[in-house]
């Protein structure tokens, strides 16, 4: 079998989802794999607070960065940024909130942020993420 890896969107949603499953969140899917649902593919659910928060995740199948415009990320999403990699390689996840990331624009987005034109170009380099690799604790953070 020799097949080719194409949907990074698709495999980011459903790694993030099991990964919350696996942190005990209860997963509710959005329209997984569609652009339907703007700005949010999947809810975490605790279950002991019913406390429900919103997911947007940004995937890519390996190392670049993540296009995303600053002006439609939400402050009350949090943002799971996902390198899949190939099967059989781990999965680099990347926790934020939507309130950090804007303000600190130009520590993700660089010195052009929203001045960078086409929209479509706006994006932020992996490297600008790292301190906020694997720091899912972020959704239990109280928004400030």
């Amino acid at each position: 079998m020799n097949r080719k890896y194409r949907n990074s969107g698709f495999a980011g949603e459903m790694l993030v989802a099991a990964e919350l499953s696996r942190l005990g969140y209860e997963v509710l899917l959005g329209n997984v794999g569609t652009k339907k649902t703007i700005g949010v593919d999947l809810a975490a659910v605790d279950p002991e607070s019913g406390k429900t928060i919103s997911i947007s995740v940004k995937s890519l199948k390996g190392k670049n960065s993540f296009i995303i415009d600053p002006e439609k990320v939400r402050k009350d999403t949090i943002y799971v940024f996902v390198i899949t990699n190939n099967a059989g390689v781990k999965p680099e996840f990347f926790v934020i909130r939507g309130t950090t990331l804007l303000s600190n624009e130009k520590d993700f987005w660089g010195k052009w942020g929203r001045d960078y034109f086409p929209e479509h170009g706006r994006g932020i380099p992996v490297n600008n993420l790292e301190q906020w690799r694997e720091k899912w604790e972020v959704i239990d953070e109280e928004c400030g």
